[in-house]
Formats: C-alpha cells, structure tokens, sequence
C-alpha cells in the first residue's frame, strides 16, 4: 500500500506490487468464438467478449513494452473466463535453476497467466475473506475486541473519553483508529528466514498503536490492521495465517498456486524497475505482515477466486461473498464506501468494489450488478504503468455497460447516502473549519516531520460556504458541503476533538485530523528556516574561529563555541534528514532498503538527546559568562539562545510520539 508495506511498501511501504499494461495489439474479435485467453485457449463464456478483448488488447498496446514489460489480465463473469490473458515478459531473467550444470538464462522470461506475481495489499481480500468465513463458521468473533480476538493488546494512546472498544469489523473496514507507518515499517525483516512464523508473538512484541477514535472515519491501514486480523485467523484455527487461507478461501475457491511465501522473491515474479532501455530487477522484501500485503497469485489463480465470487456456488459460502460484496460503511462526507473486504467506488456511473496494491500494481475488482470479476497487474511499479490496471477496470465497466449488462447511473450532485456501519455510532456532526493535517504518517519520528512539513489543509467560512484552498464548497444538507468534484463533512469524535472528511480521496486519506498549533508548518516553518540559519552562523563562527587559530590569533570561548558546533552539527542533520529518511525508498526508486522504524527512531532520539544536552550545556555556559560578553553581542546571544530553544522544541516534538500533546 506502503503501498508499502506499506504497500508498504508496504506500506508501509509506507505501503504494494503488479498490474496490467501495453504490448502488441492484434484484433482479436475471433476471441468471441475460439476463446478469450490468448495463450490459455480458454474458451468465451460470452458472444459479446470480443468487444471486451479489443478493448483491453488496445490498452495493453499502449503500455507493453512501453511503461511495463509485460501485463496480465482476467476477466470472468459467473459462466467463467472472458478473458485471461498475459502480455509481455517479466522484464528479467528466469531465476536460476538449482542444477549448475544448466545454463543460465539470458533472456526475459515470458510472463504467462500461470505466472505468480506478488499483488500487494490485494492481499487483504484474501485475508478478509479467510475471516469472515471464519466469523460464519463460528469460530471467530469479529465483533469481539482486538485483545481478545487476537491475544494482543494494542498501545492506547486515545483520550480516555474516547477508548471504546475496537473489533474486526473496525479492522475490515479500516475504522479502526490505528497509527499506520506509511513509509516505515516496525522493524521489518533482516531476511527471508527471519520472518515471523506466526503473527501473535510477534505483534506481541511490537503491539500496534490506538491514536484515534474508532469508528469516526475511513483511515487506510496499509500494513498492522490486516496482520491483527492475520493473527485472529491464526488464535482461532490454531494454524500458520498463510495455512488458514490456503485451507479455507484458496484452495476451495481453485486457487492452486496462490499463497503467502515467507520469501515473495523466491517464488514469484520478481518487480523490475525501469534501468535505461532495459529494466533491472528491484525485489520487495519480505515482511512480518504478510495478511496485509504477502500474497502471490497468477492470473489464473485470480479468475478462479473472482469466479468463486461472482458464481456464487457454495466454493466461498453465500454469507461470506454478501458481506465481501456489499457496501457496510459510507462515511457521511458522500463518497464511496467499503464492504469489509474491498472498497467501493463508480466508475463509468457503475459501482464497482475494488482493491488496488502498491496503487495499481496489481488490481482486483468485482462489478456485483453485472456479475463481473476484474484483476489486472504489471510487473513494475512504475508510475507510468500504474494506469494500466485501473484502466482495465474502467473499461471493462464501460463495455458492461455498452454491452447491457450494467446501467449506468449518474453519481447524485449531493454525494451518496451514509451508511453507519457495523458499530455503534459515537460521532455527530460537526463544522469542520480550522487546521487539520492527514494522517498518512506515522507519528514516529521522522514521519512525524514529514507530516508536519507536508500534510496542511486549512477550512475556512465564507458565509454559508466552506473554502479549502481554491476548492469552495456549498452547504448540501445539514452535515456536508459539496462541490463539483465532492463533498466534505465533519464529526465530532469521542474525546471532542473534529475530524475533517473528504469524500474524494478514493482508497487513501480520507480522514483528517485537527492539527495542533505546535506542530502547523505556519509555526514550524520559520522556526525551521531561523533554526537553521542559527546554526548555520555557529558553524560559521566555529570555522573562522579555527582560521584565526591557525594564523597565531588569539580567541576565546573554546568551550561554549565546541557546545554550540556540536548543537548546530546535529540540528542541521536532523532537519534535513527528518523528512528524507522515510521517503528515500520512493526518491531511489528501490525497495531494498527500507528504513526500519524502531532502529531508525531509536537513533533519533539518541541523536535528539544529545543536541538538546549540547544545547542545555551552551545555554547554561552562556548564562555564566553573560557578564562578560561585551553589548554587542548579547543581542545575538540572547537571539540564538532563543531561536535554538525553538527548534530544539520542535526537534524533540518530532522525536517522542505524543509530545508535548
């Protein structure tokens, strides 16, 4: 999700991996008679699914061998396979065999509907359907709280007004009220074989953190919602996650090579970047949070399981595919929902559920009036290859609706109807005007500063209407304002505090949250910019000082001026570092190295400390030798003793989550 993991690439980071694109397009309207598949040979299950093989086949055109080396594609409705088709290489080699004496494969290895290919936080379907049939089965309450779900107790950092009980419908539907690291992972995987074989013990370790009340609004959880669930399937089947959904939604449904590998690289496609003219491979690591975002499937695999969906037979039970499928929470700001199991959104005036990984990597979709079942993933992430699978989807809506299987309806001008969800409602209405900031980062150092630098959006009034930028929204009913594009509401949480709801942010960021002065980039930004000027100027001093050493002259202050070198030497690093660590994955374009947020936070604190000592010390030394310093320099003194204060506050503000408020 990063991508990633968070897909996170997660998620996680951040937050998640592979979706369909371009390649040579040869019409195909004998598809519609000899079969859909391509290379499969699969046959039609509809006269009219030429049209749909031209469409993709064009889009596939645009993109393969242009912006992906290859894609796949599957399209079923509830008589079977439409489409199931692969495009294209993997854009690197075949992995080696572990005969030495074979030779070693120089070309790209053709990508097939039998490929796997990681897919991201498509994951999460799997793991919510895995359980919900668990739920209809009895032996797992999704209704119960997390601790007794799970066996593990998540940190509680919410007002205490405001800690009611959080269960697995909060996690299905991302209501949740977790802190999900967006860009950081809690301490991922030194390797393969470091992984956690079951997730309770290890989520133990490293409980997942409460900041928010549950309930209040959509905030996607890349990577620790869907392990919590992973670790409820594992308390109630007593099996390994990975083993209870092959068991119980894989297998059944047909699925035969899907599955959640410790090691994605060893038995998948592995991503590939673009690298000059060619592409260069650019492996996910292995994570802890493998419900989230550590499936592997083919094209094959996904047709059998979105087959399992759409036909309704008794593979999945009835129970579990209604709730997969129908909408269970619609946030009052009038947009799209989500079904516990994907997110609902319209595309082409139909509603389609849908699950997106690593933002369109790899995508997997349902149109529930028509019967249709949609997956599409390329094997990089690219950004120009992350239209293709979203594209697919779009046009198969467009031709289900040409064709006259779905009726195309407008979206209302208001916004759609709210649906509480599967909770008791605890919010009411509110104004949202003030400062708010998105929650998509951690609040764990370096995080910390990336939202505090990044995420602002101001809700002003002018008369009736509600002005966020250059974005003027209309009052459309008691609780929302809406403009052309969308619609925003707000509600009054538990513990009183207004959180900001925004109905056109799709899948991420639809909840924000009220943004303390302290930490308002209007404050922090020109302490950050004085800051840094400051310490710059005490660097400067240092500098010349040491040039006047060197020629024979005398100077004085060593002391204070060592004090203040090592303060400034530090402030400036973590300033410049604070918001560049959690994003250098997505500057470098890899994945291979991503930061891991209990080292990496332990670091900056450590480093943090020792500024703010180096500081204290300068400040305290300062003050003993105040009566020497002459009158001009006490102005600047007392400026720097003041500016540094400043950002030493902020600094350790980003350090230590939940300071000062």
């Amino acid at each position: 999700m990063r991508r990633w993991t968070s897909g996170a690439l997660t998620g996680a980071l951040l937050v998640t991996v592979l979706l369909a694109v371009p390649v040579v397009g040869a019409a195909l309207p004998a598809l519609a008679a000899t079969g859909a598949a391509g290379a499969t040979g699969r046959p039609t299950a509809a006269v009219d699914a030429g049209d749909l093989a031209g469409r993709i086949e064009r889009l596939a055109a645009a993109h393969v061998g242009r912006s992906t080396p290859g894609a796949v594609v599957a399209v079923v409705d509830a008589d079977g396979p439409l489409l199931v088709r692969a495009w294209g290489d993997t854009g690197s080699p075949a992995p080696a065999t572990p005969d030495p004496s074979a030779p070693v494969p120089s070309a790209p290895a053709p990508l097939t509907t039998e490929s796997p290919l990681p897919v991201a936080s498509v994951s999460k379907v799997v793991t919510a359907l895995t359980a919900l049939r668990l739920h209809h089965d009895g032996v797992l309450d999704l209704d119960a709280g997390i601790p007794t779900s799970t066996g593990v107790a998540p940190v509680d950092r919410r007002d205490p007004g405001a800690r009611t009980p959080v269960t697995g419908r909060h996690l299905l539907t991302h209501h949740s009220g977790l802190t999900e690291p967006l860009l950081m992972h809690p301490d991922p995987p030194a390797g393969p074989g470091d992984v956690a074989p079951l997730l309770g013990p290890w989520l133990q370790q490293q409980p997942p953190v409460l900041d928010r009340p549950a309930g209040t609004g959509l905030h996607y959880s890349s990577l620790a919602g869907h392990a919590l669930l992973g670790a409820a399937i594992e308390r109630a089947t007593g099996l390994p996650f990975a083993e209870a959904a092959r068991a119980l939604v894989l297998r059944p449904a047909g699925a035969t090579t899907a599955d959640f590998p410790a090691d994605p690289a060893s038995e998948a496609v592995v991503p590939v970047i673009a690298d000059g003219d060619g592409w260069a491979p650019a492996p996910w690591p292995a994570v802890h949070e493998r419900p989230a975002a550590g499936l592997t499937w083919s094209a094959d695999d996904a047709a059998a399981l979105l087959h399992a969906l759409v036909a309704d037979d008794g593979r999945i039970p009835a129970p579990v595919v209604s709730e997969a499928l129908a909408t269970a929470v619609r946030p009052p700001h009038g947009g799209p929902g989500h079904t516990q199991a994907f997110f609902e959104a319209h595309r082409a005036g139909v509603r389609v559920v849908e699950h997106a990984g690593a933002n369109g990597v790899a995508w997997a979709a349902v149109l529930p009036e028509s019967g249709i079942g949609v997956f599409a993933a390329v094997p990089t992430d690219g950004a120009d290859a992350m239209p293709f699978a979203p594209g697919v989807v779009d046009e198969v809506a467009g031709w289900a609706v040409a064709s006259g299987r779905a009726e195309a309806r407008e979206r209302p001008p208001h916004g759609y109807e709210p649906l509480p969800g599967p909770w008791p409602e605890q919010t009411q209405a509110a104004e949202p005007v003030g400062v708010f900031q998105e929650r998509l980062f951690a609040d764990r150092g370096p995080e910390r500063a990336l939202r505090t630098l990044s995420s602002r959006v101001v809700v002003g009034r002018d008369g009736d209407d509600l002005v966020v930028g250059d974005r003027r929204y209309a009052p459309a009913r008691g609780d929302r304002w809406c403009d052309p594009a969308g619609c925003i509401a707000g509600v009054r949480a538990g513990g009183g505090e207004v959180h900001l709801l925004r109905g056109d942010r799709a899948m991420l960021e639809q909840t924000l949250v009220p943004a303390p002065w302290w930490s308002d980039r209007i404050v922090v930004g020109p302490v950050l910019v004085t800051g840094v000027l400051v310490a710059l100027a005490v660097l400067g001093s240092a500098v010349r000082a040491g040039w006047r050493r060197r020629r024979g002259d005398s100077t004085r202050g060593g002391a204070l001026r060592t004090l203040g070198t090592v303060w400034a030497a530090i402030t400036l690093v973590l300033v410049v570092a604070g918001p560049l660590l959690p994003v250098w994955p997505l500057l470098t374009g890899t994945a291979e190295w991503v930061p891991s947020a209990g080292p990496l936070v332990r670091t900056w604190q450590v480093a943090t400390a020792a500024g703010t000592v180096a500081g204290l010390a300068s400040a305290a030394l300062l003050a003993a030798r105040w009566n020497l310093l002459g009158g001009r320099r006490r102005w600047p003194a007392l400026v720097a003793l003041l500016v540094g204060t400043a950002i030493q506050a902020v600094l350790v503000s980003w350090a230590w989550p939940g300071w000062p408020g």
